[in-house]
């Protein structure tokens, strides 16, 4: 009798080592992709690491309000921030603070942060592909994915520039305050849509999910509804008029993402302390003429090198990929899920293009979804040639195909190892030479001063811990932008940085009289007014104007020495660790 169950039991020993070698080959292949994204992702930080655009990296006033705020809790001052419209509490702080805990200086934590960025972009088109391409197999998604993510890199190697007014978009994501968490926010929204459009129903799993993405997002940052939310809800109804759809999952996805939203803007409530501007103070329809003339003028500029057309010949791919592949998978009565892929992202980029222009705004950094959405048409038009030319003679040399990724994989690999040394190298090595000077010039007294936005911050940012700087105006009123006003209660200011491209309405010395000592540093100069009738004019000005703006905003008069985060975010915080 054994012996007569030993054939039987051989083929089920045997079906079980062919699925974990099955296991083993998936892990594998997952891996190499992954490491194809890192790769990536190393090569697009090298080269921002190398040219102008490491200044908004690094040392841009917006860029460092981040570790702005790490140092400010670590420094233990009421968490008193006066930030934009935009709070960045999810995910952008959260995330941030992780890669400083990992991290030695804030460049290094800026560095690891734009590349955890791309890393997850890859890994949220990676799940797209898998509701776009269920029958292909692994390979073929992976490679998909890794596609998409390096046409994002190949854009990001067009841009080099120092400044974030530019139509060099992509860079941008590698940033930790020009709205990364939102596009982020946008491809987990598409891909959650597109998961309860392929099973034709919405699961309460996705439904929950979709609907805290949507109210953290958008109680972080309003972008979301112009961005995600409203985009998913036009697509959405369109298809089911069209009958392309059915109404009860595309009435039940529109609903969560709307009710998502509203939630959201209700938590923002609680939050108008911390906000500086209302989102509706950045709509000027009157400005419309002005913008299109403002963007017409990028334009030009971006096109006046070859790298420039480059850069708008991958960017215009991007929106012909959308337009293309909606007109493609309209016809050709493809899956819901591909049309609705390739539909979005085109209602997206119009979205924002005619919304940015009716809202009359000239900041190019709104328009990062032009980039950003496209990718997702890029998967569903893999997945249209795909299907299209199946079992045509078209199909039938795969292994040529399957070289030339191998091939472009390779080069890939090979690229990413060869920048990787310089690259930690660029980002370990990385000093501020201002902050540097500004420590030296202490001599490690704990004193602090004040500046102009553009020029104190990244000061402040890097200089050493008993080295504190407050940003005020020209007449030496508190700035209350992207600024911690509880750094500014009993400060006592002694000296003011004066940068190379500050303005002064009234010169500092006619304010504040002739300075103990004056010391030039590379790009700014330091007015020390310690012991002089100066510093008493300072700490009047400074001191009593953000007591003043910090009663008008609600903060208490006297909090708990210590920085706290708003518990109107607690859940969306931990959510996202």
């Amino acid at each position: 009798m054994p012996s007569a169950v030993r054939p039987g039991t051989d083929v089920v020993r045997g079906a079980g080592r062919s699925r974990w070698r099955g296991r083993v080959a998936d892990a594998g292949r997952e891996a190499l992709g992954a490491l194809v994204a890192l790769a990536l992702a190393v090569i697009a930080l090298r080269h921002v690491v190398a040219t102008d655009r490491v200044a908004l990296l690094w040392y841009d006033g917006d860029s460092v309000l981040l570790p702005l705020v790490e140092r400010s809790m670590q420094l233990g001052q009421p968490f008193e921030w006066a930030m934009s419209p935009a709070l960045f509490f999810f995910p952008e702080l959260p995330v941030y603070l992780v890669c400083s805990v990992v991290t030695a200086t804030p460049q290094q934590a800026l560095a690891l942060n734009g590349v955890l960025v791309l890393l997850a972009v890859y890994a949220l088109v990676r799940a797209a592909a898998n509701e776009l391409m269920p029958s292909a197999g692994r390979p073929a998604r992976i490679a998909v994915s890794a596609l998409a993510l390096g046409f994002l890199t190949a854009v990001v190697l067009t841009e080099s520039s120092a400044t974030a007014t530019s139509l060099e978009l992509a860079s941008l994501l590698l940033t930790t305050t020009y709205y990364y968490g939102v596009v982020l926010a946008m491809l987990g929204t598409a891909v959650l849509v597109l998961r309860a459009v392929r099973l034709g129903r919405a699961s309460v799993a996705v439904l929950v999910t979709l609907g805290l993405v949507a109210a953290c997002t958008t109680a972080s940052n309003p972008l979301y509804v112009p961005w995600s939310a409203a985009p998913v809800v036009v697509t959405l109804v369109l298809l089911a008029l069209a009958r392309r759809l059915p109404w009860r999952p595309a009435a039940v996805l529109a609903g969560t993402a709307t009710a998502g939203s509203v939630v959201g803007y209700l938590l923002r409530i609680p939050l108008r302390p911390f906000v500086s501007l209302d989102p509706s103070t950045y709509v000027q329809p009157d400005r419309a003429g002005a913008t299109l003339r403002f963007f017409a003028a990028l334009t030009d500029e971006r096109a006046a090198s070859a790298i420039g057309d480059a850069g708008l010949l991958l960017m215009f791919a991007g929106v012909l990929l959308a337009v293309g592949g909606t007109v493609w998978a309209w016809r050709v009565r493809t899956s819901r899920a591909v049309l609705t892929a390739t539909v979005l992202p085109l209602v997206t980029v119009v979205a924002v293009s005619v919304g940015v222009v009716v809202a009359g705004s000239e900041t190019p950094r709104y328009l990062e979804p032009v980039v950003t959405a496209p990718l997702l048409a890029l998967v569903a038009v893999a997945e249209l040639a795909r299907t299209t030319v199946h079992g045509t003679r078209v199909h039938r040399p795969r292994r040529g195909v399957r070289a030339v990724l191998a091939v472009g994989a390779a080069v890939v690999l090979v690229a990413g190892a060869a920048t990787a040394p310089s690259t930690v190298r660029a980002v370990v090595d990385a000093r501020s030479a201002g902050a540097a000077c500004l420590d030296r010039w202490a001599d490690g007294r704990h004193v602090t001063g004040v500046g102009q936005f553009w020029t104190v911050r990244p000061l402040a940012a890097y200089a050493a811990p008993h080295v504190e700087l407050l940003q005020v105006r020209d007449t030496f009123a508190t700035y209350p932008w992207l600024v911690d006003l509880g750094a500014y209660r009993d400060a006592s200011p002694t000296f003011v940085v004066i940068g190379a491209n500050d303005l002064w309405t009234v010169a500092v010395e006619d304010s504040l009289g002739r300075p103990a000592t004056i010391t030039h540093c590379r790009g700014f100069d330091v007015y020390d007014y310690a012991g002089t009738a100066g510093a008493d004019v300072l700490r009047h000005d400074v001191v009593d104007s953000a007591d003043r703006i910090r009663r008008e905003r609600g903060f208490a008069s006297s909090p708990q020495r210590r920085a706290v985060v708003p518990g109107a975010l607690y859940g969306c915080i931990g959510s996202s660790a």
